[in-house]
């Protein structure tokens, strides 16, 4: 009896899922046209199989897309936008206080492909709104195990593809639950994606000079509890400030922590032209001002001023530059002559409003995500963040898909500004006594002790 179970222990192989005939491994192992160096057991040679196969997966995940190219279609107006829509057999309804919810399109129909000038159409009115929202989407799937009606990886990637540049922009790490290298797979439980991301309000690759065009977000699953993404227009808040807070903001940029890039804090939206503020509350190193004054009229001044909200929060201040913001070390490059910087004096109380101005029920809208749910933003007129409870599983298993898109173009401070385009925060600061913070985590402002999370 001992010598027949060793007869049949020597013809099986153990694998991850259990025990395979050693026949049947060979056979595998010659389809695959697997050759194993001489005198390798059949048990060795089925890993080696197995590793080079993870391999070759794993290159295949990192392999980057090679993109379409600007293929959307601008139109002239919103109303030629929701004219083309509405030809396409598609309406879009005004969600408040921003965002439109798109009805009539199956985006699992088209393989996640737009026509151009559909494509074109939803961009104009994510500039003016801020983003679209798409329900129901998706067909029956169980992609890395999960079940549920959502799109395809591929299908996401493909939807992403008719915006902006029309090439993925994937900076992110890759989750060995993600279907590919562009998928930022998101999660509550750190075994089915990332957790701990965006407790701050913040725009995507802010750490890029090119900051992300269109962000897609796509729910794979929707927790039953506490679990939004909020998102704040940013134009609206621009317009809640004083005119001479408006006016100092236009003069500002901030400084990336983690990679130096440089952007307004207040400028033209590229596509709508309406002016938008913009900050990272979680990857901010400095504010930095320029003395000199912007490039704007004496009449458009009088005009922005009219059409300005009286008051504002007086943690913004009055519009005052302080005389005795940090000025640049001798030596420091002398196209920063006119440039100041802020402290943390400045900066903790000015992150604390504008956090809380994009908060404000008049800005912000809190989506509750739905199985299917499909949002795709323009990354320069709103800012999101993942709202308390997003990120405990408490809530219910919450994952999140997000592909970013190339920008057409850089989001740098106006010319007349002469600021620069990066600044190195990984070296020392060119400011006498300025905040000066480098890294993923940026200025830490209010109470963040108290935050479980600061970015």
């Amino acid at each position: 009896d001992s010598r027949r179970h060793r007869n049949h222990s020597a013809t099986m192989i153990r694998t991850p899922t259990g025990m395979m005939a050693e026949e049947d491994a060979r056979a595998l192992l010659d389809q695959c046209g697997f050759t194993p160096p001489p005198g390798t057991s059949t048990q060795d040679a089925f890993m080696m199989l197995l590793i080079e196969a993870q391999r070759q997966a794993q290159a295949e995940r990192a392999a980057k897309r090679p993109g379409r190219g600007r293929t959307a279609e601008l139109p002239a107006t919103p109303a030629a936008a929701t004219a083309i829509l509405q030809e396409f057999g598609a309406t879009a309804e005004p969600i408040q206080p921003c965002g439109y919810e798109i009805k009539g399109i199956d985006l699992a129909a088209t393989d996640g492909v737009v026509p151009p000038n559909v494509a074109g159409a939803l961009e104009l009115l994510m500039a003016e709104r801020g983003f679209v929202l798409f329900r129901g989407q998706g067909r029956k799937l169980n992609e890395s195990g999960v079940q549920g009606t959502y799109l395809s990886a591929e299908q996401q990637c493909k939807l992403s593809e008719c915006f902006s540049a029309g090439a993925l922009h994937s900076t992110h790490g890759v989750h060995p639950e993600a279907p590919c290298r562009d998928i930022f797979r998101l999660s509550n439980d750190p075994d089915h994606g990332f957790n701990e991301v965006g407790p701050e309000w913040h725009n995507d690759g802010s750490f890029c000079r090119e900051v992300f065009g269109h962000v897609v977000y796509h729910i794979i699953k929707a927790p039953e509890g506490a679990g939004d993404t909020r998102f704040a227009h940013l134009g609206i808040a621009y317009d809640q400030l004083s005119a001479k807070v408006q006016a100092r903001l236009r003069r500002c940029a901030s400084v990336n922590s983690n990679g130096g890039a440089v952007h307004p804090l207040a400028a033209p939206h590229p596509v709508s032209k309406r002016t938008s503020l913009y900050l990272h509350l979680g990857m901010t190193g400095t504010i930095l001002e320029q003395l000199a004054p912007d490039a704007r009229s004496e009449e458009e001044e009088k005009e922005a001023s009219a059409a300005s909200a009286p008051t504002c929060d007086v943690r913004f201040g009055d519009g005052t530059t302080p005389p005795d913001l940090p000025a640049p070390k001798p030596g420091a490059d002398s196209g920063l002559s006119s440039v100041r910087a802020w402290r943390e004096a400045e900066m903790d109380p000015f992150f604390c409003a504008f956090s809380d101005l994009l908060d404000s029920p008049g800005v912000c809208y809190s989506h509750k995500w739905r199985e299917g749910d499909v949002v795709v933003i323009d990354n320069l007129a709103v800012a999101h963040k993942a709202a308390p409870g997003a990120h405990k599983l408490a809530s219910g298993l919450r994952i999140l898909h997000r592909t970013t898109v190339l920008s057409a173009r850089p989001h740098d401070p106006p010319r007349a500004l002469k600021l620069p385009h990066t600044m190195p925060t990984d070296g020392p600061c060119p400011f006498e006594g300025a905040a000066w913070c480098e890294g993923y985590v940026g200025f830490r402002w209010g109470d963040f002790a108290a935050r479980a999370m600061p970015h």
